[in-house]
């Protein structure tokens, strides 16, 4: 068993990005060796796509739980989209009901993919149009998945901190 050891430096909260995918525009996930660690290769011709969120709206819960089968990890992340659009209702309902995988990255630069070509993100949307003018209007977007390990960790551009391997 290894030491958990105090972190240095500054520690921001927050999400810097989103971006999904549909896993079949997925062409494999690559593992370094047994660690958390991969990289996500897309089909040609495809690209990961932004959603925006209303800035510090973007929330990332995640929960461990015990089994008869063992532990699973759940994870929820919700965000906030602005405005009842066309073009926003357009891409919700390309996305409905498909299977997603989702690259996040926060404010630390951490990246992680949460959902893997078997067991995929889903997505649930609502529209919200409060009756108070000065309240939230837009679309809350909530992302969910269940997965029988942690959400893997997108390799560093430098590699490894403290790993010494590179990508």
């Amino acid at each position: 068993m290894g030491n958990i050891s105090r972190h240095e430096g500054l520690n921001p909260g927050g999400i810097n990005f989103l971006d999904w995918a549909f896993t079949e525009d997925v062409s494999g996930m690559n593992f370094l060796g047994t660690s958390l660690y991969c990289q996500v290769a897309l089909k040609p011709g495809r690209q990961w796509n932004r959603v925006y969120g209303t800035p510090e709206t973007i929330q990332l819960e995640s929960e461990q739980q015990e089994t008869p089968s063992g532990i699973k990890y759940l994870y929820k992340l919700k965000v906030l989209v602005p405005k009842d659009r066309a073009a926003v209702e357009s891409e919700l309902r390309k996305m409905a009901g498909r299977k997603l995988m989702l690259m996040v990255e926060d404010k630390n630069g951490t990246a992680r993919y949460f959902g893997t070509m078997d067991a995929p993100m889903k997505l649930f949307s609502r529209l919200m149009k409060p009756s108070a003018i000065e309240s939230f209007n837009g679309y809350e977007l909530t992302f969910t998945g269940e997965f029988s390990s942690p959400a893997a960790f997108r390799i560093p551009s430098g590699g490894i901190p403290g790993g010494g391997l590179q990508e």
